[in-house]
């Protein structure tokens, strides 16, 4: 009974889950949000994304990366209960474990994207002479990058940072940190799926 509970609560959460993704792409497309369909599913999945919305740290510029935590913390419900409905039991390790790995793959997939941004913008850099119009599609991204990567550079190295060289340092550091990063979590969860309760 209760495993057909939770295999029930598992299915919800991932069908709202598809939901949730259904709406984000949605919001990409204009005008599609005030149609029918797209009222509902704003109806539904909108009182809950909205709750991570507000979360300075989320937002970068124009750019908001709180829906991709609301998906995030619903993948990680999702894994909880699938887990307990497979092994029938409440097992802290495996719960600990899938809560782990769903936050690096949250945090490895912003830092994999930004460091995509970083390359991109340092391969235009380089095929431009290090020459934008501030008029261009490039000022914004500069303004949302040049924080990042100046605030990283400067943490590794100190004196003149020249913008092209503040965004191959931050491109360096971040590759680093999320090999390092993934090495270390697949020590982590290892771990934690070997505690015993």
């Amino acid at each position: 009974m209760v495993t057909t509970i939770l295999s029930l609560l598992s299915a919800v959460v991932a069908l709202y889950t598809m939901l949730c993704f259904v709406d984000i792409i949605l919001s990409w497309i204009p005008g599609v949000k005030f149609t029918a369909f797209g009222r509902f599913i704003s109806a539904i999945c909108d009182p809950f994304m909205n709750l991570f919305s507000n979360i300075p740290f989320l937002r970068f510029g124009n750019i908001d990366f709180s829906p991709m935590i609301s998906i995030g913390l619903l993948s990680i419900i999702s894994s909880v209960l699938s887990g307990i409905t497979k092994t029938g039991r409440i097992y802290f390790g495996g719960i600990l474990a899938s809560v782990i790995y769903m936050l690096w793959n949250v945090i490895s997939s912003l830092g994999s994207l930004l460091l995509i941004l970083f390359v991109i913008r340092l391969i235009v850099l380089l095929v431009n002479k290090n020459k934008t119009s501030e008029y261009s599609g490039w000022s914004q991204l500069d303004q949302i990058l040049g924080n990042i990567s100046y605030k990283v550079a400067k943490t590794f190295f100190k004196g003149n940072m020249t913008y092209t060289k503040s965004i191959v340092i931050s491109a360096i550091v971040l590759a680093v940190f999320l090999l390092l990063g993934r090495f270390l979590i697949g020590i982590l969860v290892n771990l934690c799926y070997a505690i015993p309760f």
